[in-house]
């Protein structure tokens, strides 16, 4: 029997992909507790946005792994979920000139449509939801499982391919030599 719904946000999953150690311990804990993953169509969209999933069968491996093996349940984004998402942008807005993205507010209202945690590591958004914005008398039941945040800073900068010269100066320094 499948414990309690979750939801995975994009920036998890490549953190996963990444092996941090707080985000695997954490995904393995609720695969231990049975929890059922649902993944919206937005989320299933963005993994498959990266550019490497065109380049590099690895990469797109562990994209189609998390949307096709990890995943219990995909779910679309319905007119509900629109609207919900479309009524948290505006009042991000009017309450606190918060622009949120319409990813992820659409993230959020799948969260509250089918009920589930959102896990993610996108604080300035969702803590702000969690905080001010309530679906028929529920708050956004969200969780940061990255608790060291200047621990994940410096080893996301890890990956970080080092500054190359822009177009433009390559072939100045091109004119020049």
């Amino acid at each position: 029997m499948l414990g309690e719904k979750v939801i995975i946000d994009t920036n998890i999953w490549a953190s996963h992909a990444l092996n941090y150690p707080e985000v695997v311990e954490y995904i393995n804990e609720l695969i231990s507790n049975n929890a059922e993953f649902l993944m919206p169509t937005v989320v299933q969209m963005e993994l498959l946005s990266h550019w490497e999933v065109e380049t590099n069968p690895q990469v797109k491996a562990v994209k189609n792994h998390y949307i096709y093996d990890m995943t219990d349940k995909i779910v679309d984004v319905t007119s509900e979920i629109a609207q919900l998402a479309a009524q948290i942008r505006r009042k991000a807005k009017i309450e606190s000139n918060k622009k949120i993205k319409g990813p992820d507010a659409m993230i959020a209202a799948s969260a509250f449509i089918h009920n589930a945690k959102l896990i993610s590591n996108n604080n300035k958004d969702f803590a702000w939801i969690t905080f001010n914005f309530s679906y028929r008398g529920q708050l956004l039941s969200y969780v940061n499982p990255i608790k060291d945040t200047i621990a994940y800073a410096s080893f996301i900068k890890s990956f970080e391919l080092p500054n190359l010269p822009d177009a433009d100066n390559l072939q100045e320094n091109e004119k020049e030599s």
